[in-house]
């Protein structure tokens, strides 16, 4: 390769990705703060927008390599993909990866006996536990995972009796999965793990869980019929939509409402009073939705908190 092929490759990664900004007429600080916004919806601890301003400005000018999980945030900021934005090298054709992956995927799948179909049992019933314990916040990578895994193996299973367990294992997962991104004040996030428990639910033949999921959208359509801009204001704030009931049984030892139930409780009492015009009982319990919010990581408790200006 000449000096002049050389600079040209190296540019590529450059100019696809500035291309990708400004053709979306955003400023670097614009898409710096967009992607800071999307890394903290997925809960990943990302750098504040001032410092993602200048990460973006060395990854474009190609003075630096966005780490995996950058790479990831920006393909789905800027709905392309890694390979499209020059981050990565594209699969040579004729490459035999693909078929490799598959070989893999297919022989995972394979490998999920009735003691591994336990074990997927209790390891969903423990996250179930940890998000009862402590919320959101603890639980909700470990619950993505698992839906992510789930859904793998279900995708890629050829032995009808596994894949109808596995789809009520997914139904499960995708269910609780749902719960916390409505938690995490995500309803477009909670819609779309509900319409997967629906699917798996189907496919599983268990009608109980299908119902759950439909209930979950018919909450969430609920909930956006309530709200005007991208809030809610006090007086259309309805925290007594009946919550799904998780399709999961936790692995713990029963020690009362969940800690994400609870903060819900307590925001009821604190919109209660509110309404009731008892600023005092309203201030309490607004206080302790707020402490079990922030140990649970409760987007939507604290949302509705501000709304009611507590």
């Amino acid at each position: 390769m000449d000096t002049d092929d050389a600079a040209a490759a190296a540019a590529a990664p450059r100019s696809l990705l500035r291309a990708a900004r400004q053709g979306r007429g955003w400023s670097q600080s614009e898409a710096a703060g967009r992607l800071a916004a999307l890394a903290s919806r997925h809960g990943a601890g990302a750098a504040r927008p001032g410092s993602l301003k200048t990460q973006l400005s060395r990854w474009e000018n190609g003075h630096a390599t966005p780490a995996p999980e950058h790479r990831a945030l920006l393909a789905e900021l800027y709905a392309s993909t890694a390979t499209d934005l020059g981050l990565e090298p594209a699969t040579p054709a004729g490459d035999a990866g693909g078929a490799d992956r598959l070989r893999a995927a297919l022989a995972r799948a394979e490998a999920v006996d009735e003691h591994g179909l336990d074990l997927l049992h209790d390891q969903l019933r423990a996250t179930a536990a940890l998000d009862h314990r402590l919320g959101t916040a603890a639980a909700h990578a470990a619950t993505s995972a698992q839906v992510e895994q789930l859904g793998d193996l279900l995708a890629h299973c050829t032995d009808p009796a596994t894949a109808v367990r596995l789809a009520a294992l997914l139904a499960g997962a995708a269910l609780l999965a749902a719960d916390q991104e409505r938690d995490r004040d995500a309803p477009d996030l909670a819609w779309r793990a509900y319409a997967v428990a629906a699917d798996a639910a189907r496919r599983a033949g268990r009608d109980d869980l299908v119902g759950l999921a439909d209930r979950g959208r018919d909450v969430l359509r609920q909930e956006l019929s309530t709200t005007t801009g991208h809030r809610a204001r006090t007086a259309g704030i309805d925290v007594h939509a009946p919550p799904v009931p998780i399709a999961i049984e936790p692995a713990h030892d029963g020690d009362g409402p969940s800690v994400r139930a609870r903060a819900e409780e307590a925001l009821r009492e604190a919109v209660d009073a509110d309404r009731a015009g008892h600023g005092g009982d309203a201030a309490a319990a607004a206080s302790r939705a707020r402490l079990l919010a922030l140990r649970a990581g409760s987007a939507r408790t604290l949302a509705r908190l501000a709304a009611l200006g507590r």
